[in-house]
């Protein structure tokens, strides 16, 4: 069951890792679009903080809502497996 729990953690870290940085790099896509309407007087001036902080914390919350989700998955599945495979 040690070697699940290891496992089951990279791959939760690996999965928070992905999910951080594809979140936080649709920040950018945004910030990069609210810069252009601005300069182009569509809308106001908008600063990187502005779109930047929450695209960060909403990468931080999602990568961690699926990490968690795989640990447990991994967790989970390899305890299944083994009620199941005890049972033979």
């Amino acid at each position: 069951m040690t070697r699940a729990v290891v496992f089951s953690s990279v791959a939760a870290l690996v999965v928070f890792a992905v999910v951080q940085d594809r979140v936080t790099v649709a920040g950018v896509g945004q910030y990069e679009i609210a810069y252009r309407e601005a300069a182009a007087g569509k809308r106001g001036r908008v600063t990187i903080d502005e779109v930047m902080k929450p695209a960060v914390v909403h990468g931080v919350q999602q990568g961690a809502l699926w990490g968690v989700a795989v640990f447990i998955a991994g967790v989970g599945g390899t305890a299944a497996a083994r009620r199941l495979r005890g049972r033979e």
